[in-house]
């Protein structure tokens, strides 16, 4: 059973598997573009409009350092909620692509999947598919935004990130199991069936994408490696 630690590896092993085969190289390197113009669209809007947020949300009568202190963790706040907003926006847009390089690795892997679909279908398939998952993990991420002004603030950043590595593990084993047809609640089964693993792998894309060139250099070929970890976890002859 693919465990916790094993699941480290995968992200990598994804890496290896893609470097061997050139014919996924097309597939990356359009979600990378997208993705790429996408980081630069927000880092200048960050990046402008900082300052004006922090004194929004810092009124002129609490104390400098206060003010300082709330301004580090609304950035802070705002770094976790643009990594969201990139993973989610960045694969709605990249899907037709990163789809069709999903079941070329696992027909490739000797699974047997549905029909392809079309880059239309695909992309509305995931604008449903990411609006749910917007609403779920993103709903929760607000929720918790209150600790920051009860006595249990200090639980807001390792919760907050516990719940980014969670999703990062399901939004990218998400490609396989939709290629292989899954219905929502299977895949939400599948993520408690696997939780140790969904959270290995996701720890080390949530790692990498705090680097923003290698992280988003990065995303295309995690898809990759989940391909690979879900073919490992859920092989043909388990499921027939």
């Amino acid at each position: 059973m693919t465990s916790f630690f094993s699941a480290l590896s995968y992200p990598f092993r994804g890496v290896a598997y893609f470097l061997r085969r050139p014919a996924l190289w097309k597939y990356a390197a359009a979600a990378f573009a997208i993705n790429l113009a996408l980081f630069a669209l927000l880092a200048v809007l960050f990046f402008k409009y900082r300052a004006d947020l922090v004194a929004w949300v810092t009124p002129a009568r609490f104390p400098a350092w206060l003010r300082s202190a709330l301004g580090w963790i609304l950035s802070g706040v705002a770094i976790a909620a643009g990594l969201f907003l990139f993973t989610i926006v960045g694969n709605l847009l990249a899907t037709p692509f990163l789809d069709a390089m999903t079941e070329h690795i696992l027909r490739e892997l000797g699974e047997t999947l549905p029909p392809g679909r079309g880059p239309g279908r695909a992309l509305l398939r995931a604008l449903v598919n990411q609006s749910l998952k917007l609403a779920l993990f993103g709903g929760v991420q607000a929720l918790l935004l209150l600790l920051l002004v009860t006595p249990l603030g200090f639980l807001h950043p390792p919760l907050s990130a516990f719940l980014a590595v969670l999703f990062l593990g399901f939004e990218y084993a998400d490609y396989p199991l939709d290629a292989r047809r899954l219905s929502v609640p299977d895949r939400v089964g599948w993520l408690l069936d696997h939780l140790g693993a969904a959270l290995g792998f996701g720890s080390v894309i949530f790692a990498l994408l705090w680097i923003p060139f290698l992280g988003y250099v990065f995303l295309p070929l995690a898809v990759a490696g989940a391909s690979l970890l879900a073919h490992d976890l859920d092989p043909p002859s388990s499921r027939m």
